[in-house]
């Protein structure tokens, strides 16, 4: 059996709209810097009941996306900063990845510099200012992406928690497939 192509349209276009909520909800959390915004959604969406589980779901995936693309900008970023600082002649050493830059200080950094034979003073505070400037930037994407990763497990949590309420109370027909709970 087919599904009807209207009703396809529609379900497609319900998930657009929901995810353009999500993405807007997800951008005042990043801008407040709490999960608070997502948590009174959540939190009216829980009352609902079971039917809410596909918005949860959509909710989900946006957050995971979201976080990915953070990831992705993380990454891209300190590549740039490797890339920089490779033509001063310097490289990154002790272990400095995208997760251990924010724990590296100026007086650390300008140690590797000399550790490296970059003695000239105007390209040591070239790359300072080069490093300040993207850790900055890394330990904010950091942070963006720790609280996406907490929006998503807490998506995540409420899903399965409308999924057992939705099993106990007994199967309903639109968030079954083939037997099977689509979280």
């Amino acid at each position: 059996m087919g599904e009807d192509p209207i009703d396809a349209v529609y379900s497609y276009v319900e998930r657009a709209y929901v995810r353009l909520q999500a993405g807007d909800i997800l951008i005042r959390c990043i801008e407040e810097g709490n999960a608070s915004p997502v948590q009174q959604m959540v939190e009216e969406l829980v009352l609902a009941g079971p039917q809410s589980l596909a918005v949860l779901r959509e909710m989900r995936v946006e957050a995971a996306l979201r976080k990915s693309q953070v990831l992705d900008d993380l990454s891209q970023i300190f590549s740039e900063l490797e890339g920089s600082l490779r033509s001063f002649g310097v490289r990154l050493t002790g272990g400095i990845n995208p997760i251990t830059v924010k724990y590296v200080g100026s007086a650390r950094f300008l140690g590797m510099l000399q550790e490296q034979g970059v003695v000239e003073q105007d390209v040591q505070s070239t790359c300072l200012q080069m490093f300040k400037d993207t850790r900055e930037i890394i330990i904010s994407l950091l942070q963006h992406a720790n609280l996406l990763e907490e929006i998503e497990v807490y998506l995540q949590d409420w899903l399965w928690g409308l999924a057992y309420q939705m099993a106990r109370d007994g199967f309903g027909d639109s968030n079954f497939s083939n037997g099977r709970l689509a979280l």
